[in-house]
Protein backbone atom coordinates (compact mmCIF):
# COMPACT_ATOMS: atom_id res chain seq x y z
CA UNK A 1 0.00 0.00 0.00
CA UNK A 2 1.31 3.50 -0.76
CA UNK A 3 0.53 6.77 1.04
CA UNK A 4 -2.91 7.00 -0.41
CA UNK A 5 -5.41 5.41 1.92
CA UNK A 6 -7.49 3.13 -0.12
CA UNK A 7 -11.03 2.91 -0.85
CA UNK A 8 -12.59 2.68 2.52
CA UNK A 9 -24.32 10.57 0.87
CA UNK A 10 -27.42 10.78 1.61
CA UNK A 11 -28.48 8.43 4.38
CA UNK A 12 -31.77 7.81 2.68
CA UNK A 13 -29.91 6.11 -0.16
CA UNK A 14 -27.84 3.76 2.02
CA UNK A 15 -30.40 0.99 2.06
CA UNK A 16 -30.77 1.15 -1.72
CA UNK A 17 -27.10 1.39 -2.60
CA UNK A 18 -26.16 -2.32 -2.31
CA UNK A 19 -28.71 -3.19 -5.00
CA UNK A 20 -26.92 -0.91 -7.43
CA UNK A 21 -23.43 -2.09 -6.61
CA UNK A 22 -21.22 -5.04 -7.46
CA UNK A 23 -22.74 -8.42 -6.68
CA UNK A 24 -20.77 -11.34 -5.36
CA UNK A 25 -22.24 -13.84 -7.80
CA UNK A 26 -22.39 -12.46 -11.33
CA UNK A 27 -24.25 -14.12 -14.23
CA UNK A 28 -22.11 -15.54 -17.01
CA UNK A 29 -22.28 -14.14 -20.59
CA UNK A 30 -23.88 -17.41 -21.71
CA UNK A 31 -26.49 -17.33 -18.97
CA UNK A 32 -27.24 -13.80 -17.74
CA UNK A 33 -29.40 -15.14 -14.90
CA UNK A 34 -28.42 -16.96 -11.75
CA UNK A 35 -29.42 -20.54 -12.67
CA UNK A 36 -30.17 -21.36 -9.03
CA UNK A 37 -33.13 -18.95 -9.06
CA UNK A 38 -36.25 -20.14 -10.90
CA UNK A 39 -37.23 -17.79 -13.67
CA UNK A 40 -40.18 -15.54 -12.87
CA UNK A 41 -41.31 -13.64 -15.93
CA UNK A 42 -43.46 -11.39 -13.77
CA UNK A 43 -40.63 -10.39 -11.42
CA UNK A 44 -39.52 -6.74 -11.58
CA UNK A 45 -35.94 -7.84 -10.72
CA UNK A 46 -33.84 -8.54 -13.82
CA UNK A 47 -30.92 -10.18 -12.01
CA UNK A 48 -32.15 -11.55 -8.67
CA UNK A 49 -29.59 -12.52 -6.04
CA UNK A 50 -28.93 -16.10 -5.08
CA UNK A 51 -30.70 -17.08 -1.84
CA UNK A 52 -28.50 -17.28 1.25
CA UNK A 53 -26.93 -20.63 2.01
CA UNK A 54 -27.69 -22.47 5.24
CA UNK A 55 -25.96 -21.49 8.48
CA UNK A 56 -24.43 -24.96 8.61
CA UNK A 57 -22.62 -24.22 5.36
CA UNK A 58 -21.78 -20.60 6.21
CA UNK A 59 -20.14 -21.55 9.51
CA UNK A 60 -17.58 -23.61 7.58
CA UNK A 61 -17.25 -21.43 4.48
CA UNK A 62 -14.59 -18.71 4.05
CA UNK A 63 -15.96 -15.22 4.56
CA UNK A 64 -14.66 -13.98 1.21
CA UNK A 65 -16.92 -16.49 -0.54
CA UNK A 66 -20.06 -15.00 0.99
CA UNK A 67 -22.75 -13.31 -1.08
CA UNK A 68 -24.53 -10.25 0.25
CA UNK A 69 -27.43 -12.41 1.42
CA UNK A 70 -25.04 -14.90 3.03
CA UNK A 71 -23.45 -12.06 4.99
CA UNK A 72 -26.82 -10.71 6.09
CA UNK A 73 -27.78 -14.11 7.51
CA UNK A 74 -24.39 -14.69 9.15
CA UNK A 75 -24.25 -11.28 10.86
CA UNK A 76 -27.72 -11.86 12.31
CA UNK A 77 -26.47 -15.15 13.71
CA UNK A 78 -23.11 -13.86 14.96
CA UNK A 79 -24.41 -10.84 16.86
CA UNK A 80 -26.60 -13.12 18.99
CA UNK A 81 -24.14 -16.02 19.24
CA UNK A 82 -21.16 -13.93 20.40
CA UNK A 83 -21.96 -10.95 22.69
CA UNK A 84 -18.37 -9.65 22.78
CA UNK A 85 -17.80 -7.34 19.77
CA UNK A 86 -14.01 -7.71 19.81
CA UNK A 87 -14.35 -11.49 19.76
CA UNK A 88 -16.59 -11.02 16.72
CA UNK A 89 -13.84 -8.96 15.07
CA UNK A 90 -11.34 -11.73 15.67
CA UNK A 91 -13.73 -14.45 14.55
CA UNK A 92 -14.40 -12.69 11.26
CA UNK A 93 -10.73 -11.79 10.70
CA UNK A 94 -9.71 -15.42 11.05
CA UNK A 95 -12.58 -16.45 8.80
CA UNK A 96 -11.21 -14.03 6.16
CA UNK A 97 -7.73 -15.62 6.03
CA UNK A 98 -7.01 -16.57 2.43
CA UNK A 99 -8.99 -13.68 0.91
CA UNK A 100 -7.19 -12.49 -2.26
CA UNK A 101 -5.44 -9.12 -2.09
CA UNK A 102 -6.06 -6.33 -4.58
CA UNK A 103 -5.08 -2.68 -4.26
CA UNK A 104 -7.27 0.33 -5.24
CA UNK A 105 -10.46 -1.69 -4.94
CA UNK A 106 -13.09 0.86 -4.08
CA UNK A 107 -14.56 4.16 -5.15
CA UNK A 108 -17.78 6.17 -4.86
CA UNK A 109 -19.87 4.78 -7.72
CA UNK A 110 -22.80 5.40 -8.15
CA UNK A 111 -22.70 8.55 -6.00
CA UNK A 112 -19.75 10.10 -7.86
CA UNK A 113 -17.76 9.38 -11.02
CA UNK A 114 -14.27 10.56 -10.00
CA UNK A 115 -13.47 7.01 -8.90
CA UNK A 116 -16.16 4.78 -10.47
CA UNK A 117 -15.27 1.61 -8.59
CA UNK A 118 -18.04 0.23 -6.33
CA UNK A 119 -18.33 1.16 -2.66
CA UNK A 120 -17.74 -2.32 -1.27
CA UNK A 121 -16.15 -5.63 -2.22
CA UNK A 122 -16.61 -8.95 -0.41
CA UNK A 123 -14.30 -11.11 -2.52
CA UNK A 124 -11.02 -9.18 -2.18
CA UNK A 125 -9.38 -6.61 0.07
CA UNK A 126 -6.36 -4.39 0.56
CA UNK A 127 -4.90 -3.65 3.98
CA UNK A 128 -7.21 -0.76 4.84
CA UNK A 129 -10.44 -2.16 3.43
CA UNK A 130 -9.74 -5.40 5.32
CA UNK A 131 -9.59 -3.59 8.67
CA UNK A 132 -12.62 -1.47 7.84
CA UNK A 133 -14.64 -4.49 6.77
CA UNK A 134 -13.81 -6.55 9.83
CA UNK A 135 -14.90 -3.80 12.20
CA UNK A 136 -17.95 -2.82 10.14
CA UNK A 137 -19.15 -6.42 10.01
CA UNK A 138 -18.38 -7.21 13.64
CA UNK A 139 -20.24 -4.16 14.92
CA UNK A 140 -23.32 -4.69 12.76
CA UNK A 141 -26.40 -6.87 13.04
CA UNK A 142 -27.27 -7.31 9.34
CA UNK A 143 -26.41 -6.14 5.81
CA UNK A 144 -27.94 -2.62 6.01
CA UNK A 145 -26.21 -1.79 9.30
CA UNK A 146 -22.92 -3.22 7.98
CA UNK A 147 -23.05 -1.04 4.88
CA UNK A 148 -23.78 2.12 6.87
CA UNK A 149 -21.06 1.39 9.43
CA UNK A 150 -18.56 0.70 6.64
CA UNK A 151 -19.15 4.12 5.12
CA UNK A 152 -18.84 5.77 8.55
CA UNK A 153 -15.38 4.24 8.85
CA UNK A 154 -14.30 5.09 5.30
CA UNK A 155 -15.53 8.69 5.15
CA UNK A 156 -15.41 11.73 7.38
CA UNK A 157 -18.71 11.82 9.30
CA UNK A 158 -19.96 9.06 6.98
CA UNK A 159 -20.49 11.52 4.10
CA UNK A 160 -19.66 9.69 0.89
CA UNK A 161 -17.43 11.55 -1.56
CA UNK A 162 -13.93 11.64 -2.99
CA UNK A 163 -13.11 14.72 -0.92
CA UNK A 164 -14.42 13.19 2.33
CA UNK A 165 -12.82 9.75 1.94
CA UNK A 166 -10.05 8.99 4.43
CA UNK A 167 -7.16 8.96 1.97
CA UNK A 168 -4.26 9.57 4.36
CA UNK A 169 -3.87 7.41 7.45
CA UNK A 170 -2.64 9.74 10.18
CA UNK A 171 -4.17 12.95 8.80
CA UNK A 172 -7.56 11.48 7.80
CA UNK A 173 -8.35 7.94 8.95
CA UNK A 174 -7.18 8.25 12.54
CA UNK A 175 -8.80 11.58 13.51
CA UNK A 176 -11.99 10.82 11.59
CA UNK A 177 -12.33 7.51 13.42
CA UNK A 178 -11.39 8.83 16.85
CA UNK A 179 -15.05 8.32 17.80
CA UNK A 180 -14.33 4.56 17.83
CA UNK A 181 -10.55 4.19 18.35
CA UNK A 182 -8.02 5.65 20.78
CA UNK A 183 -4.40 5.96 19.76
CA UNK A 184 -2.32 4.24 22.41
CA UNK A 185 1.14 4.52 20.83
CA UNK A 186 2.51 7.16 23.22
CA UNK A 187 1.27 5.24 26.30
CA UNK A 188 2.97 1.94 25.51
CA UNK A 189 6.24 1.01 27.19
CA UNK A 190 5.48 3.21 30.16
CA UNK A 191 5.31 6.23 27.87
CA UNK A 192 8.97 5.99 26.89
CA UNK A 193 8.96 3.73 23.82
CA UNK A 194 7.61 6.20 21.25
CA UNK A 195 9.50 8.84 19.30
CA UNK A 196 8.21 11.85 17.30
CA UNK A 197 6.58 11.38 13.90
CA UNK A 198 6.33 14.19 11.35
CA UNK A 199 4.08 14.33 8.30
CA UNK A 200 2.81 17.01 5.92
CA UNK A 201 -0.29 15.87 4.03
CA UNK A 202 -0.95 17.90 0.87
CA UNK A 203 -4.55 17.18 -0.15
CA UNK A 204 -4.71 19.89 -2.85
CA UNK A 205 -1.79 18.25 -4.65
CA UNK A 206 -3.34 14.80 -4.20
CA UNK A 207 -6.76 15.84 -5.57
CA UNK A 208 -5.34 17.85 -8.47
CA UNK A 209 -5.52 14.86 -10.81
CA UNK A 210 -9.32 15.00 -10.51
CA UNK A 211 -9.53 18.79 -10.73
CA UNK A 212 -11.09 19.12 -7.27
CA UNK A 213 -10.10 20.12 -3.74
CA UNK A 214 -7.85 22.99 -4.71
CA UNK A 215 -9.02 24.96 -1.66
CA UNK A 216 -7.68 22.25 0.67
CA UNK A 217 -4.86 23.44 2.91
CA UNK A 218 -1.77 21.41 3.79
CA UNK A 219 -2.12 19.47 7.05
CA UNK A 220 0.95 19.27 9.31
CA UNK A 221 0.78 16.24 11.61
CA UNK A 222 2.93 15.84 14.71
CA UNK A 223 2.44 12.38 16.15
CA UNK A 224 4.49 9.48 17.52
CA UNK A 225 5.52 5.98 16.56
CA UNK A 226 7.48 3.16 18.16
CA UNK A 227 10.73 2.30 16.34
CA UNK A 228 11.01 -1.21 14.95
CA UNK A 229 13.78 -2.19 17.39
CA UNK A 230 11.54 -1.29 20.38
CA UNK A 231 8.45 -3.22 19.26
CA UNK A 232 9.42 -6.43 21.07
CA UNK A 233 9.35 -4.64 24.42
CA UNK A 234 5.72 -3.48 24.05
CA UNK A 235 4.20 -6.66 22.59
CA UNK A 236 2.89 -7.88 25.99
CA UNK A 237 0.74 -4.74 26.22
CA UNK A 238 -1.12 -5.34 22.96
CA UNK A 239 -4.63 -6.77 22.88
CA UNK A 240 -6.70 -8.66 20.35
CA UNK A 241 -8.41 -6.18 18.03
CA UNK A 242 -5.81 -3.41 18.30
CA UNK A 243 -5.22 -1.81 14.91
CA UNK A 244 -1.60 -1.88 13.72
CA UNK A 245 -0.15 0.94 11.60
CA UNK A 246 3.12 0.18 9.80
CA UNK A 247 5.24 3.35 9.68
CA UNK A 248 7.42 3.98 6.62
CA UNK A 249 9.42 6.91 5.26
CA UNK A 250 12.74 8.41 6.28
CA UNK A 251 14.38 10.44 9.04
CA UNK A 252 12.75 13.67 7.81
CA UNK A 253 9.16 12.54 7.27
CA UNK A 254 7.19 9.41 8.10
CA UNK A 255 3.83 8.03 7.02
CA UNK A 256 1.62 4.98 7.63
CA UNK A 257 1.81 2.56 4.72
CA UNK A 258 0.05 -0.58 5.95
CA UNK A 259 -2.71 -1.72 8.35
CA UNK A 260 -3.35 -4.88 10.33
CA UNK A 261 -5.24 -6.23 13.36
CA UNK A 262 -3.52 -7.67 16.44
CA UNK A 263 -4.29 -11.28 17.32
CA UNK A 264 -2.72 -13.75 19.74
CA UNK A 265 -1.63 -17.10 18.41
CA UNK A 266 -0.42 -20.31 19.99
CA UNK A 267 1.59 -19.99 23.19
CA UNK A 268 0.65 -16.31 23.43
CA UNK A 269 2.51 -15.27 20.27
CA UNK A 270 1.58 -11.71 19.27
CA UNK A 271 0.59 -11.72 15.62
CA UNK A 272 -1.37 -9.59 13.23
CA UNK A 273 -3.90 -10.50 10.59
CA UNK A 274 -3.46 -8.32 7.53
CA UNK A 275 -4.20 -8.16 3.83
CA UNK A 276 -1.11 -8.17 1.62
CA UNK A 277 0.06 -9.95 -1.51
CA UNK A 278 -1.12 -12.56 -2.26
CA UNK A 279 -3.85 -12.92 0.39
CA UNK A 280 -4.96 -12.20 3.96
CA UNK A 281 -2.75 -14.02 6.43
CA UNK A 282 -1.86 -14.25 10.11
CA UNK A 283 1.77 -13.36 10.75
CA UNK A 284 3.94 -12.71 13.78
CA UNK A 285 4.53 -8.98 14.27
CA UNK A 286 8.26 -9.49 14.78
CA UNK A 287 8.35 -11.78 11.75
CA UNK A 288 6.72 -9.03 9.68
CA UNK A 289 9.36 -6.55 10.82
CA UNK A 290 12.18 -8.99 10.07
CA UNK A 291 10.89 -9.65 6.55
CA UNK A 292 10.27 -5.97 5.84
CA UNK A 293 13.30 -4.38 7.50
CA UNK A 294 14.13 -1.88 4.79
CA UNK A 295 10.69 -0.27 4.65
CA UNK A 296 9.49 -0.61 8.25
CA UNK A 297 10.57 2.25 10.49
CA UNK A 298 8.20 1.21 13.25
CA UNK A 299 4.55 0.98 14.25
CA UNK A 300 1.61 2.89 15.68
CA UNK A 301 -1.32 1.32 17.50
CA UNK A 302 -5.01 2.17 17.87
CA UNK A 303 -7.33 0.49 20.35
CA UNK A 304 -11.13 0.30 20.12
CA UNK A 305 -12.74 2.37 22.83
CA UNK A 306 -14.63 0.62 25.65
CA UNK A 307 -18.10 -0.59 24.66
CA UNK A 308 -17.57 -0.21 20.90
CA UNK A 309 -20.98 -1.65 20.06
CA UNK A 310 -22.74 1.05 22.03
CA UNK A 311 -20.63 3.71 20.30
CA UNK A 312 -21.56 2.38 16.87
CA UNK A 313 -25.24 2.14 17.79
CA UNK A 314 -25.17 5.75 18.97
CA UNK A 315 -23.29 6.92 15.91
CA UNK A 316 -25.63 5.13 13.50
CA UNK A 317 -28.63 6.67 15.26
CA UNK A 318 -27.12 10.11 14.67
CA UNK A 319 -26.36 9.33 11.01
CA UNK A 320 -29.90 8.07 10.44
CA UNK A 321 -31.52 11.35 11.57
Amino acid sequence: MNRRLLSVASVALFALAPLALAQTTEPSPENPRDPSIPQDKNSPVVHPMRPARSLKILKKAPLYGFSEKDLDVYLKFLVTDEPDPIKRVMHLAHKEIGQPYEIYLLGEYPYELYDPDPMYCLEKSDCVTFVENMYAMALSRDWPSYFKTLQRLRYKDGKVGMLTRNHESVADWDPNNAWLFDEITAKLGGGTAAIPMHLTWKPAKFFAKWGIGQDKQDVVVESTYIPADHIASILPELRDGDVVHIVRGNAKEQYVGHFGIVTHGENGAVNMIHSAEPAVREQGILDFIEKNKKETLGMKFLRPKPQPQELVNREMAQVSR
